[in-house]
């Protein structure tokens, strides 16, 4: 008993850890976004992550395998790994980074709402109210004191649709591939598809088109500094540190336990957000930051009442 109160100590602190560190590398791509192509991010960011992982494997004994059990479903979870992720970080380009953010925290809810028609998992009126309130929250948020509806705050959204369908995937691939392969295999389709986007559009010509709000995706690329070369390594070891550090609280602790523990990714967004870019939430974003978050914790509270692990075995990131 005393053990596992430990260990879920343990894993607290490990997942605190890696939603900051999330919070930082979102913060470093942000600043990023004036000057340097989305594509080239990702591209580097796999490419050197799959490197890293590797490299990781070899040093804890774990075996190495390049290939999987679900080539199919292991295709399509890459290729919505790509697009999920470029919509995700264009739109925190393009709005305040908390928002973009907190919008993404509805993916447990889907994550619940889809768990019923493929694993057969029942939900109860109350968790399908809190989903409704927290499902609220995007309203507020969306809808600024000016009353105009912004597109850009539907992109997080998607993505935490297909994030949520991703997990779908996880869930059934995890039967025979390890938790390892199924983030190279991700990371692989995302360092071809971004790849193939530079090595079309990486010499900037569809900047020269002159579309205004799509630069992020146009800049050329570029390695021709310090100030771009040492933020894109530091982007890689961040994300692969998150990575395993949040791999590693969900092995050694409680699903349940930890999970809720994610969103204080939140409020360190908030903190780095405020103090680099000034972001302050107004009283409605407030509003429904609140009722995302409130929601999404007392969703994982039912589910560990009622036995489940729908959302709570879904990590965030």
């Amino acid at each position: 008993m005393i053990q596992g109160q430990q260990q879920n100590g343990r894993g607290i602190v490990l997942v605190i850890s890696a939603m900051t560190i999330f919070s930082v590398q979102d913060v470093i791509i942000k600043l990023l976004s004036d000057d340097v192509s989305l594509y080239q991010i990702l591209f580097f960011r796999s490419l050197i992550g799959i490197l890293l992982i590797l490299g990781f494997q070899k040093i804890i004994g774990e075996p190495i395998k390049l290939w999987t059990a679900y080539p199919g479903l292991s295709l399509y979870r890459g290729i919505a790994f790509f697009f999920g992720y470029a919509a995700f970080y264009f739109a925190q380009s393009k709005v305040p980074i908390a928002n973009a953010t907190v919008l993404f925290l509805v993916s447990p809810f889907f994550i619940t709402i889809m768990s019923i028609f493929v694993f057969g998992s029942s939900v109860g009126m109350r968790r399908w109210v809190a989903m409704l309130v927290g499902f609220s929250g995007v309203i507020f948020i969306a809808r600024p004191e000016a009353g105009a509806f912004n597109w850009i705050y539907l992109l997080p959204v998607t993505v935490a649709v297909l994030y949520a369908t991703s997990m779908m995937i996880a869930k059934k691939t995890a039967e025979r591939d390890t938790v390892y392969q199924q983030i190279i295999l991700m990371y692989l389709v995302t360092t071809v598809l971004s790849g193939l986007m530079g090595l079309f559009f990486g010499d900037g010509s569809l900047s020269a088109l002159g579309i205004n709000g799509i630069e992020f995706l146009t800049h050329p690329w570029r390695l021709d500094g310090i100030d771009v070369t040492l933020p894109l390594l530091l982007i890689t070891l961040i994300g692969t540190s998150g990575f395993l550090l949040l791999h590693s609280a969900y092995r050694i602790a409680d699903p349940a336990v930890i999970s809720p523990y994610e969103y204080s990714g939140l409020a360190a967004v908030m903190i780095l957000a405020f103090a680099v870019f000034g972001d302050i939430p107004s009283a409605l974003e407030a509003t429904g930051m609140v009722l995302i978050v409130g929601a999404g914790i007392y969703l994982f509270y039912r589910e560990r009442v009622q036995g489940q692990d729908a959302a709570a075995e879904a990590t965030l990131r």
